[in-house]
């Protein structure tokens, strides 16, 4: 937990919202706590809520920790009071702060539009969920996968030694990544590169990692860009469609998102626009 929690201290510096919590009387009255009071704003309970929905979804577990919740509290109290000063000294004033923060206001209000178009946009009926998959039904056939993981060193003598102690204690797998493998978004995973599919990882890795037949099947040392490759095969799935109840979720969002685009698209058009220069 506690290597978590440092990580979310990482993403505080990198908060959703770039504007401060406003005191001021919601229109729609929602009810709202306050938890701090900075000079002449005030933090509300729902703005740490929100903050952390914005955390990627392995970190979401953390919405109810209290010392990640005080992490967000207190970044939030920080960046209330510079930008107060900010205003303070009437930095608001020069012109290049001026528009951007006017573009920040821009890309909140047209979030809070999106929103509120989708709450009002019409659930697609059941005809048109089966139509729009029988039109895209490739766009739900699920390539082949295989689940690899691998250890990574910069010269072959060390993969041909790992691959040697590997040969006696194949369990060690996890633990040898961890001590030797140079790949660091993965090593203290045990070298897990999770399911992936043909085309995403370089040409010599995928080429032997796909040829490996068995669960558990461990190659020799496979040479890229990066280095030498230890790779072991965890797991394969075949390709397959997905059925259109499985299809159908994906579906929904995308047919409500074409709705919004077709409103939005047609907002633009409808405008008076008038072009000041050639550029």
């Amino acid at each position: 937990m506690k290597a978590k929690i440092t990580y979310l201290s990482l993403c505080c510096l990198f908060l959703t919202s770039c504007q401060e919590p406003q005191d001021v009387q919601l229109i729609n009255h929602i009810q709202q706590t306050p938890i701090a009071q900075v000079g002449t704003q005030t933090i509300y309970k729902e703005d740490v809520d929100a903050e952390l929905r914005g955390l990627p979804s392995h970190l979401q577990h953390l919405t109810q920790n209290k010392k990640a919740r005080q992490q967000v509290l207190d970044t939030l109290i920080r960046r209330s009071v510079l930008s107060q000063q900010a205003f303070t000294l009437g930095l608001d004033q020069d012109l290049l702060v001026h528009r951007r923060i006017n573009r920040s206001r821009d890309s909140i209000m047209i979030e809070a539009l999106r929103d509120w178009e989708l709450s009002q946009i019409p659930a697609p009926s059941p005809e048109d969920i089966q139509s729009y998959y029988k039109l895209h039904t490739i766009h739900f056939t699920i390539p082949e996968q295989i689940h690899a993981r691998h250890i990574l060193v910069r010269r072959k003598s060390e993969a041909l030694d790992i691959l040697k102690q590997l040969k006696h204690h194949k369990d060690d797998f996890a633990s040898l990544a961890a001590l030797h493998s140079i790949d660091d978004s993965n090593k203290f995973r045990g070298g897990d590169l999770n399911w992936f599919p043909h085309g995403t990882m370089v040409a010599n890795f995928e080429k032997v990692a796909f040829s490996l037949k068995n669960e558990g099947d461990i190659s020799q040392p496979v040479k890229t860009r990066y280095g030498w490759h230890i790779i072991e095969l965890l797991g394969k799935r075949s390709a397959y469609k997905q059925t259109l109840e499985e299809a159908t979720g994906e579906i929904l969002q995308i047919l409500r998102q074409q709705a919004l685009d077709v409103w939005m698209n047609s907002l633009v058009k409808d405008s008076q626009i008038r072009m000041l220069n050639n550029e």
